[in-house]
């Protein structure tokens, strides 16, 4: 016998958690938090907002889950789909597809959301609902370098008032200051008549800011003061080019950012 299947949107905080460390129970990356780090990362610096996330409940018990956020960037409106789950025993009863449909109905502007390549029920989920490919997202560990840059801390002002206004790349979401909440550190490098900019949180190069030219002297610099990880993106080909010509390490698992215009655009 089926169970009654019910949505909540913006459900109490312990529901989102308890779904979504089920439903990711089994996933190819293992999530071990409590409930105040999952508050801390999936919701405060990774914006997923509550009132906009939902829910999927088999009779009362929370067995499903779809995060969300929105933000606006220079684009217009943008919607983003954090993160979706169900737990292993109620998967095959048309929850995923019901919370995306939810979220689609109430998501305003651009749908997007990301996905594990090999994860391919998600992928043929997220095709079939129309989202497209639009990049790779990528993860590399850095070698030791050296450089014979400067490297000077600037004001993260700097990243808002010159950065991002005049950078050709878009971020994505997760490393986008503009959409998230995080402690970063904007580090200017300079040599001679060269320079670019650097964004970090800890020991992860969020983003790169200077000339494809530039690309190697600029990840070089990056990881002059020890090993640090990288978030690359595929529409940033001399940036991935530079981090394996530098011999840094490719993670494993990589994901596709997919998107689909809203009708509300």
């Amino acid at each position: 016998m089926h169970p009654v299947i019910t949505y909540v949107q913006h459900p109490p905080l312990q529901d989102l958690y308890q779904a979504f460390m089920d439903g990711f129970s089994d996933y190819m990356i293992h999530f071990d938090m409590d409930e105040a780090r999952f508050e801390a990362v999936f919701l405060v610096r990774d914006q997923n907002q509550p009132a906009r996330s939902i829910v999927a409940y088999a009779d009362g018990k929370p067995v499903g889950v779809m995060l969300s956020g929105v933000a606006h960037l220079n684009t217009g409106w943008v919607t983003r789909c954090g993160g979706l789950a169900v737990a292993p025993d109620y998967r095959h009863l048309g929850i995923a597809h019901e919370l995306m449909r939810q979220f689609d109905e109430q998501a305003a502007g651009t749908r997007l959301l990301e996905v594990i390549q090999e994860n391919a029920p998600a992928l043929a989920l997220y095709e079939r609902l129309g989202y497209k490919i639009d990049r790779e997202i990528v993860y590399f560990q850095s070698l030791s370098t050296r450089t014979t840059a400067t490297r000077e801390r600037v004001s993260i002002h700097e990243l808002f008032d010159t950065y991002y206004p005049t950078a050709i790349h878009s971020p994505i979401w997760q490393v986008d200051v503009r959409t998230t909440q995080q402690q970063t550190e904007l580090v200017r490098v300079v040599e001679g008549e060269t320079s670019g900019a650097l964004l970090f949180r800890d020991n992860l190069l969020l983003d790169v800011f200077g000339s494809d030219e530039d690309a190697k002297w600029l990840l070089r610099a990056a990881a002059a003061e020890g090993p640090i990880r990288l978030t690359l993106t595929s529409d940033r080909p001399a940036l991935l080019m530079a981090a394996r010509q530098l011999g840094f390490v490719q993670e494993k698992i990589a994901q596709f950012e997919m998107s689909k215009p809203g009708t509300d655009t």
